[in-house]
């Protein structure tokens, strides 16, 4: 399985900046062409669908018209591109000799690129769809004409077809329905008799069932700072029923800066996630039906045939290492432990991670062979301290804390940035608008949803808690211990004090340390003993034996203080303490209420671009929702983008355009 990351350009300019002029691109224009034969490969005298796809240095398709030469210049083929810079040709290569192509450009420029080389014997595959809805697939072998091969085919992972066939003269059929194959990309594979992979493309079938969005507003035309209200509806296709949905929703002003965005959640979901590298204008593909963009669908899956599996990884049971772990319920926090002086020396040891706080937070991991450890954290929001603790290593091992983000960069060419005329007016206005709202409501745009978060501490309810505010106080933490806390006994063992906690099970007390905990980080008994109890609030007893992941505790003794910040507590030399940032809290966005008539004569002024935004808009399961937002103080065309899907996967999109004007 690959891992497939959807890439956007984003341009960050500084409106308090002199913008210089952009500098003369003096780099040579580079393009690629690139050519792939339908199935894999080009096989002698073995009539084949052949891809190609013109780009220039930053990923954009060119068009072109060319010609296939043989080693003696003769002209064999002539062939032009049909959208986005691909296009396919017929092409029977006579022999394994060098073909090349020569490819002319709209400025002039020629290209010549060789082809593939063509192979004395081999498999070539043949991809024919009618309209009974059945796809004929040819595979003609020229290597073992008699053996029997095997197609396979799969989407998402999931098997749709698997059949065999014993060739005649070489060429075997497969007929498949149509209806039998999952919507989307199916991959076709075709096997030898060695169970070798020998051919294989891709299929897109179009999704038949679509989540239909549509919204009615209560007018064409709004004048500054009036109430905006529509109703958003969901159904499948054409069926008369609604559906409930997610649906996100941004509402915008259209300029020379912000557009319709063309490339919608369908086209995202059905093709960008599938594919590898870049697509260009995927909802293109979904904007009509025709031999058009049927076409040009073609070109795009021939363009994209061998790239998903390695099927002798997949055939010897080989289970892909995934080097990132998926985070489901919260942030993974990763180090390693090394020895100073000799990188190669390991040792599985213990390993401990601290969140202090009021709210416990505790976690225990034991390092891999190669010395790294990995925490998953839970409901750890915003920057923070954490503390990282190990047992085991002596003073020559250190903890290092690794880069919670990828470190790998992009190396796709970005064209040199320039900025038109028109582009810096609009650019400085939407600055003085977003400087004027972060000056008078910089407090209602930095509001935070606050998570629900479980409070109780990972072990659950103690068997006693004790408020130390309720008792005596004493000036040593040995004090307290043996006045009013029976749960937990100290006895001396080794020529050092120990802490130990009462088993009512066997009416005794454990032979081994309890864990000891002070606001969330693991403590011995010896840093426990000497810290003031003056400073702690309350004192929390578990005398269960407790499991946790890999480690089994005999008793937890966890001690809070009154801030839970560990004040004066003075750790051992080997733990790492650093501040980290957590996951983000979901930001209210802010969108101001002009319901009354003081209000909308507020003289607050609204230059806001970006009326309203929301990731949640949910239908009922009558496919309805409402939703209501104010214009501002800017006049314009603005546009609702609603996008989503159901909870059967259906996915669509939809927008419309307003008017708003000073009226």
């Amino acid at each position: 399985m690959q891992l497939i990351i959807s890439k956007n350009r984003v341009t960050i300019v500084n409106t308090l900046k002199t913008l210089s002029p952009a500098a003369a691109d003096t780099t040579t224009k580079q393009y690629q062409v690139v050519f792939f034969p339908e199935g894999g490969n080009l096989v002698k005298e073995v009539a084949i669908k052949v891809a190609f796809k013109v780009t220039d240095a930053f990923g954009k398709g060119i068009d072109c018209k060319g010609i296939v030469l043989s080693d003696n210049n003769d002209t064999l083929v002539s062939f032009q591109s049909f959208k986005f810079g691909m296009g396919h040709f017929m092409f029977t290569p006579a022999s394994t000799q060098t073909y090349k192509a020569v490819l002319t450009l709209p400025d002039g420029r020629s290209i010549t690129q060789q082809l593939p080389a063509a192979y004395e014997q081999g498999y070539v595959m043949q991809l024919e769809e009618d309209a009974s809805d059945v796809i004929k697939i040819t595979v003609t072998g020229k290597a073992t004409p008699n053996q029997q091969v095997f197609l396979f085919a799969h989407s998402r992972q999931v098997m749709q077809i698997a059949e065999k066939q014993t060739p005649a003269n070489g060429i075997a059929t497969f007929s498949i329905n149509k209806n039998k194959l999952a919507d989307g990309i199916t991959n076709i594979t075709v096997f030898n008799e060695q169970q070798q992979p020998v051919c294989e493309r891709l299929y897109f079938k179009r999704p038949a069932q679509v989540l239909s969005v549509t919204a009615s507003s209560n007018a064409p035309r709004y004048g500054n700072r009036k109430r905006v209200a529509f109703t958003v509806n969901t159904k499948h296709g054409n069926e008369q029923n609604g559906v409930a949905a997610d649906l996100s929703l941004a509402v915008y002003r259209l300029d020379s800066l912000q557009t319709v965005d063309p490339n919608s959640l369908p086209g995202y979901l059905w093709l960008t996630s599938e594919l590898a590298g870049n697509i260009e204008s995927p909802a293109y593909y979904f904007s009509a039906t025709g031999d058009e963009i049927k076409e040009a669908t073609e070109n795009l899956l021939l363009v994209h045939g061998w790239r998903k599996f390695n099927w002798d990884l997949v055939l010897n049971d080989k289970h892909p290492a995934f080097e990132f772990a998926p985070e489901f319920d919260g942030h993974i926090i990763s180090g390693q432990v090394k020895h100073n002086t000799n990188p190669q020396a390991q040792s599985v040891i213990d390993a401990f991670l601290s969140i202090p706080g009021i709210q416990l937070q505790f976690y225990n991991t034991r390092t891999n062979k190669e010395g790294r450890f990995y925490f998953d954290v839970r409901d750890y929001y915003g920057q923070n301290e954490i503390i990282v603790q190990t047992e085991g290593p002596d003073s020559n091992y250190r903890v290092d804390i690794l880069n919670p983000f990828s470190e790998r960069y992009s190396d796709q060419i970005l064209p040199a940035f320039s900025l038109p005329a028109t582009q810096q007016y609009m650019l400085n206005e939407q600055s003085i608008g977003m400087q004027v709202l972060n000056t008078y409501e910089q407090g209602k745009l930095s509001r935070f949803a606050v998570p629900a978060i479980d409070t109780f501490p990972f072990y659950g309810k103690p068997y006693k808690v004790y408020k130390l505010d309720d008792y005596t106080r004493f000036t040593t933490m040995e004090e307290v211990l043996r006045e009013y806390v029976p749960e937990v006994a100290i006895r001396r063992w080794g020529g050092q004090l120990h802490l130990k906690v009462f088993d009512f099970d066997i009416r005794d007390f454990y032979p081994s340390d309890p864990l000891i905990l002070l606001d969330g980080v693991k403590v011995d008994n010896r840093i426990l003993l000497n810290y003031d109890p003056l400073k702690v609030n309350k004192l929390e007893v578990l005398t269960n034996k407790f499991i946790k992941g890999e480690f089994m505790y005999q008793g937890i003794v966890n001690f809070t203080t009154y801030h839970g910040d560990m004040q004066d507590l003075k750790l051992d030399s080997k733990a790492v303490i650093l501040d980290y940032e957590g996951l983000q809290l979901k930001r209210e966005f802010y969108s101001p209420v002009y319901k009354t008539e003081q209000q909308a004569l507020s003289r607050l002024p609204d230059f806001r671009n970006l009326l309203y935004w929301s990731p949640n808009v949910q239908t009922d399961n009558s496919g309805q929702a409402n939703v209501e937002f104010y214009t501002g103080d800017i006049k314009g065309k603005y546009v609702a983008v609603l996008q989503g899907m159901d909870e059967a996967g259906y996915t669509g999109s939809y927008y419309f355009t307003f008017d708003v004007n000073d009226k």
